[in-house]
């Protein structure tokens, strides 16, 4: 199969990442030093993903972020009530889609190895113990982290 064309990687203003006071990029680079991804000597470390901020007028009833492994990025939805939880979530659940990649199988995005390793991240960058959501959704983490900050 050809590669894809690299994708320019656009020049965005710092303001661009910050949701509500929030620096996501800031966020991202953190966590992508994390050890469940890889640890400073990492691939995340080295290339992080590009990371792009969605900003809707409303809650999304389904995709909160997504990830384009085979292009290295990330996409975070910012919505108006978006809560710290809620982007953190979906910026650690995308970033572990880039790290752990697609598995062949019935559950190529959200098998075994990815929620393992979104577990792991979770207990790691935000002290969470263990959570065994019964789906790939969004919230469950989200609950947690704001519980935690509050």
């Amino acid at each position: 199969m050809p590669r894809r064309a690299q994708r320019p990687k656009p020049r965005r203003a710092r303001s661009y990442y910050v949701v509500d006071g929030f620096d996501l990029r800031a966020e991202m680079q953190r966590l992508c030093r994390i050890e469940a991804l890889g640890g400073a000597g990492g691939p995340l470390v080295g290339r992080p993903p590009e990371l792009a901020i969605r900003r809707a007028s409303k809650r999304p009833r389904t995709r909160m972020g997504f990830a384009v492994i085979d292009e290295h990025r990330i996409s975070v939805t910012a919505f108006p009530g978006a809560r710290r939880g809620d982007l953190t979530e979906t910026l650690l659940h995308e970033l572990v889609h880039v790290f752990v990649g697609a598995r062949p199988g019935s559950r190529r995005y959200h098998g075994r190895e990815f929620k393992l390793t979104l577990e792991r991240a979770m207990r790691e960058a935000y002290g969470l113990g263990p959570i065994k959501p019964a789906h790939s959704l969004h919230g469950i983490y989200a609950e947690a982290i704001e519980r935690r900050a509050a």
